[in-house]
């Protein structure tokens, strides 16, 4: 799979140049510049969705086994999730700050990682697999997004003279051209409540393929037991918004700190344990 792999490391370069485009667009306050930025990720969409699709009928089954194609993934719907962000109000390019580099060491990270396919064996083979790997994909994606807002809501907190909900005064701030701190508050508070449903139908469609496949809905394996702790996590940040009032720097503290929370049991897990979801989730050789 040559022509694959030099596709996905022409998509890891333009990832790389949209990253010092929005370092450089940042320091330099120049909206041109994070545009370009935006720019570039979207041409860095084109080879690796030609990878993915070039992956996807060489193993016959969706990017989503072993290491390698689940983090592609991620990758590939963080950077589409930012991309809608942006159309939905440019001013939020600057998100491409957090979400660009984060989606270079990812995906530089799984160039390094066994890239032999993984086939599905009988027993996991169900409609529900393809239903539950989606949507803990689509979760990732909105509590990523959710994250990278929280992080400059915090910034723009730190820096705002006036009180909240209010631009700051620099009309060449590019923080200040963003939609008011109340605007981005409830945006933060919306992808995180998307996310954690859709971490809910993620958790309930795995219970589902995993009676299927193991005889059992639940068996506290790591893979398992983590989803469970991410999804108590992500219901105490809502409950803290919805019951105890937690709004603004409270709760974009909220949203940020919850990531890594997820991260981990997405990525950090599977490379740590050993489980039952070594069938799908193993490195495989290269």
């Amino acid at each position: 799979m040559m022509s694959e792999s030099w596709l996905m490391w022409a998509a890891v370069l333009l990832y790389a140049a949209a990253t010092v485009l929005f370092v450089l667009g940042v320091v330099f306050k120049a909206q041109k510049i994070l545009l370009g930025a935006i720019i570039a990720l979207g041409i860095g969409l084109i080879p690796q969705t030609i990878a993915m699709i070039i992956r996807w009928i060489a193993v016959g089954h969706g990017p989503y086994l072993g290491f390698y194609e689940s983090v592609s993934t991620f990758v590939w719907l963080g950077v589409v999730a930012l991309l809608l962000v942006v159309l939905y109000r440019r001013s939020l390019s600057v998100a491409g700050a957090i979400v660009a580099p984060l989606a270079l060491v990812m995906l530089g990270a799984a160039m390094f990682a066994p890239k032999s396919p993984l086939e599905i064996t009988p027993s996991l083979a169900s409609v529900w697999l393809t239903v539950h790997v989606i949507f803990a994909q689509l979760s990732y994606s909105a509590l990523l997004i959710s994250f990278a807002l929280g992080i400059i809501y915090l910034i723009r907190e730190r820096k705002q003279s006036g009180k909240e909900g209010e631009a700051p005064t620099e009309k060449k701030s590019l923080l200040a051209k963003l939609p008011k701190q109340i605007v981005l508050d409830n945006l933060i508070f919306r992808l995180v409540a998307v996310g954690f449903i859709l971490w809910t139908i993620m958790m309930v469609t795995g219970a589902i393929w995993a009676n299927q496949a193991w005889g059992r809905y639940w068996g506290w394996d790591a893979i398992e037991t983590w989803s469970l702790i991410t999804w108590l996590v992500y219901a105490v940040v809502l409950h803290l918004r919805l019951t105890m009032g937690f709004r603004g720097k409270k709760f974009a503290w909220c949203a940020v700190i919850a990531m890594p929370v997820m991260l981990f049991s997405l990525i950090g897990v599977p490379i740590l344990y050993n489980s039952i979801h070594s069938a799908y989730l193993n490195f495989g050789t290269k």
